[in-house]
């Protein structure tokens, strides 16, 4: 009977330690906790599709910068890479935040994308690779202002405030290397 009490203590010191330790990592990363449930569809939608968007970019920049050969491209890539892997963090606190459950996995379209880089050949990788950045990144612009201008959670638009920043700053450093290329 001893042992049958300390199990169920011992569990619910765990259970409370951690639903402890989830709420505080929520406060302290500055995301404000709502209960399962409590977010719009609207935003829940936004969080999931941000999460598959990111885990495409990862995929299509880590392919890009393991075949390119070309500096430029490969700088871009390593760059996108770092980027997309730091919101990918913050969005999956965010979500945590909010109890959304994210998928993690890249879309079939992201999937074919990166599929279709690997098939491709010096020239025509770097090419194919910057007009997937350029065309991503304008969908991504729009899809983060919706959120920014619709969302009713504040953190939510202050995350989606913040991606445009870098999102605008992608857009600048591809359309600045597709200049230089000639395209």
């Amino acid at each position: 009977m001893k042992t049958s009490f300390m199990k169920k203590a011992l569990a619910s010191a765990l259970f409370v330690g951690f639903a402890f330790a989830a709420t505080t990592q929520a406060q302290l990363n500055g995301n404000t906790e709502v209960p399962r449930g409590a977010l719009s569809s609207a935003d829940t939608d936004f969080l999931q599709t941000a999460d598959a968007a990111n885990m495409d970019q990862l995929m299509l920049g880590k392919r890009a910068a393991s075949r390119t050969r070309d500096p430029a491209v490969h700088s871009l890539a390593d760059n996108l890479v770092l980027s997309y892997g730091k919101a990918d963090n913050e969005l999956r606190l965010l979500a945590g935040a909010k109890h959304v459950d994210l998928a993690h996995s890249p879309t079939r379209k992201g999937q074919d994308e990166a599929d279709d880089l690997l098939k491709s050949h010096d020239v025509s990788l770097e090419r194919a690779y910057l007009t997937y950045v350029e065309r991503n990144t304008d969908d991504l612009i729009a899809m983060y202002e919706n959120a920014r201008a619709n969302s009713e959670d504040g953190d939510i638009r202050a995350f989606a405030d913040e991606m445009l920043v870098a999102l605008q700053t992608h857009k600048r450093q591809t359309s600045d290397l597709i200049a230089r290329k000639g395209g």
